[in-house]
């Protein structure tokens, strides 16, 4: 598929199909750093399966040893890129559904060339939180504005990890719509996500595997944490488990309402339980 021979609605649904696939896999490589950090290393010496390297043994234990953090920290960067990836598609294609309309008229290379400048114009400017929330659709609901102060502490998150490694600094704490020199040195970084909680008779389980019997229930609730300016942003794969539910959660929303809000547009109606 091209974007000139965009068909509405699969090829939105497409794209959270590929989301949701991809946030699946991210959260496997944060699960597998536990495995990694158990990974033998040879009798004696570096491992030398690439060759000629920088490096020595010490520098591969290292690795074994923080392997679930630093795989942790790749697997949460991707997931806020995917996100991104998977907004920006989302609204190109809005874009060319509002160019086109309901015709059956075929975009042509001048028109879509335009449309691309400007979707990646766009996204730029607003950044993901706005870009989902005021460019993907226009109208969010209730449970989508909620929903985005999960991206926006993550994305936070992302760039203090990507660009400080995890080291929380000025411009990390910084409150929305402040500038920078407004900061203060208690201001902190806080994010909030979702938290799959398991109860077996009403006793939450804190250990896994879990072996016994009983009455399960899953349940889900917002959980917080909070750095301040210096401190060291650890991230788990239990946190990266929690943090791809949330954002698929999201992005399952924001889908629900792109497509009210194309629907709409394009005057589709659709029947009661469809």
């Amino acid at each position: 598929m091209t974007i000139r021979d965009l068909t509405y609605p699969d090829d939105a649904h497409k794209t959270i199909d590929s989301l949701l696939s991809g946030l699946k896999y991210d959260a496997a490589i944060a699960v597998s750093g536990r495995v990694l950090k158990n990974a033998p290393l040879p009798n004696d010496g570096p491992d030398f399966s690439t060759g000629i390297r920088l490096g020595d043994r010490a520098e591969d234990e290292a690795v074994r040893r923080d392997a679930e953090g630093l795989l942790a920290r790749l697997a949460l960067i991707s997931m806020v890129s995917r996100m991104e990836v998977h907004a920006q598609n989302l609204l190109l294609q809005r874009r060319v559904l509002e160019e086109l309309g309901s015709t059956a008229a075929r975009m042509v290379p001048g028109r879509m060339w335009s449309i691309l400048k400007r979707a990646h114009q766009d996204a730029r400017r607003r950044g993901p939180v706005k870009l989902c929330s005021e460019l993907v659709v226009t109208k969010p609901s209730p449970p989508l504005v909620a929903r985005m102060k999960w991206l926006e502490g993550v994305y936070r998150v992302r760039n203090c990890l990507a660009h400080r490694l995890g080291q929380v600094q000025i411009v990390d704490v910084k409150p929305p719509g402040k500038a920078l020199e407004d900061t203060k040195d208690e201001d902190t970084l806080k994010v909030v996500w979702l938290k799959a909680v398991a109860l077996v008779d009403g006793r939450e389980i804190e250990e896994f595997p879990h072996h016994g019997g009983g009455n399960l229930q899953v349940s889900f609730r917002e959980y917080e944490r909070e750095w301040a300016i210096g401190q060291k942003i650890d991230v788990t794969s239990e946190d990266c488990q929690a943090i791809a539910i949330s954002l698929s959660m999201l992005a399952t929303e924001l889908l629900r309402c792109f497509e009210t809000e194309m629907n709409e547009f394009l005057g589709i109606k659709i029947q009661p339980g469809a």
